[in-house]
């Protein structure tokens, strides 16, 4: 049989696999069945059983869905709103005979409720699906919930197949500019959603649980950068990562930690972890008890944009607390007329609390010599922020070392 007879039976097959959903022809006048499927407003697409797409009516090719015989059906185009994830391929091979009720986006800027009908058929000792979708247009709002889950996958993929980027923030002791350390912060350029803002993709992260492994990731990397300088005898004191509070209810963490510190023959006292104030940080046992752990380990532990969140003061003096990094509200402030004398008094109270704390004030966001000047006379030794250089790619933060020898 030719290739072309092979596919006039799948056609044949097809036009039918559907007749308890809506042909109403019972007898076997494909041309009148056919044209029943052709006016219908659902949308008719046959499957070979690696998702290749072998028939597809009218309504499914003006659905935008970017349909032509022989391509593979997108995977990531529809969403189950009950479980807040995407609906894989698979799937409807495992729901035969059944409906499922799914978000599907078009390749516009629509999305659709849609409810689906799978069903399967053998012909010539090979196995096709059929697939009805009968559908209706939603909010707009279901648009934004579909790219989430899209962007999700993306990210998901991107730190599996390591794309990510870091970028190196130098800290400065500024009583004999030298280099107290680096603060390593992480990038993402998606090759679909371009460059993601580190806010947006780090809040995606926490949104679905996926932070605890961009964390880890962020931590893994930059210490095998810290090994690898240190062989090129480029001299770097700290490596400093940030985790989030949520990071902190990862299984065994602490041994994850040391190690990946072992791994690149590192001691405890290279890296400073930086846990964000800038949320309500979980009170449990836990958090707590796993900060000490790490700690103990030798790990410095710093409190990242400290003063706009939510540790209170009994219980910061019972905290493990390495570093307090002022936040840089305070630093934009200390320029500012209005807020000028407020921002001086606040940071003296932070640079009071590491005294009594004996723990490294760091003043980051310092981009002008007032500030820094400010700052300078208060007290503060350790200063990060663009007046010395922004966060930079490996290769330019190299560079920028050469220069400073």
């Amino acid at each position: 049989m030719s290739k072309r007879q092979d596919f006039d039976c799948v056609m044949y097959e097809s036009r039918h696999a559907v007749e308890g959903f809506f042909v109403k022809n019972d007898g076997l006048d494909t041309e009148c069945d056919w044209h029943h499927i052709q006016e219908t407003n659902g949308s008719f697409i046959v499957l070979n059983s690696k998702g290749v797409i072998v028939s597809c009516n009218d309504e499914a090719k003006l659905a935008r869905l970017a349909l032509t015989i022989q391509t593979i059906l997108p995977f990531d185009r529809f969403w189950l709103d009950d479980e807040s994830r995407l609906f894989q391929l698979s799937e409807f091979k495992d729901s035969i005979g059944k409906e499922a009720r799914l978000l599907f986006m078009d390749n516009g800027v629509n999305t659709h409720k849609v409810k689906v009908w799978a069903d399967a058929f053998w012909l010539l000792g090979k196995q096709y699906y059929s697939l009805f979708f009968q559908n209706r247009l939603v909010e707009q709002e279901h648009v934004v919930v579909l790219s989430s889950a899209k962007k999700v996958q993306a990210l998901i993929d991107d730190l599996n197949d390591d794309l990510l980027d870091l970028h190196y923030q130098p800290q400065i002791n500024i009583t004999d500019n030298s280099l107290h350390g680096v603060e390593v912060l992480a990038r993402w350029t998606n090759k679909e959603f371009g460059r993601v803002a580190p806010d947006d993709f780090i809040a995606l992260a926490e949104e679905h649980e996926l932070i605890a492994d961009l964390d880890i990731w962020v931590m893994s990397r930059a210490c095998r950068q810290l090994a690898l300088w240190r062989e090129q005898g480029i001299h770097i004191p700290t490596v400093a990562v940030n985790f989030s509070p949520l990071t902190f209810t990862y299984a065994h963490l602490e041994q994850k930690v040391q190690a990946i510190l072992e791994e690149n023959s590192l001691l405890p006292s290279d890296l400073v972890i930086e846990v964000t104030e800038n949320k309500s940080i979980n009170t449990s046992c836990c958090f707590d008890n796993t900060i000490a752990r790490i700690h103990a380990l030798g790990v410095a532990i710093s409190l990242d944009d400290f003063g706009t969140g939510y540790l209170n003061l009994k219980r910061l003096l019972k905290f493990p607390v390495s570093q307090l990094k002022l936040d840089r509200v305070f630093v934009d402030g200390l320029s500012n007329e209005r807020y000028s004398e407020m921002s001086q008094e606040l940071s003296k109270v932070v640079l009071s609390l590491c005294k009594t704390m004996r723990a490294t004030a760091i003043a980051e966001g310092v981009e002008t010599q007032q500030q820094l000047s400010y700052l300078a006379s208060m007290g503060y030794g350790v200063v990060q922020g663009y007046i010395f250089s922004p966060p930079l790619p490996q290769l330019e933060f190299e560079h920028w070392c050469f220069k400073r020898k």
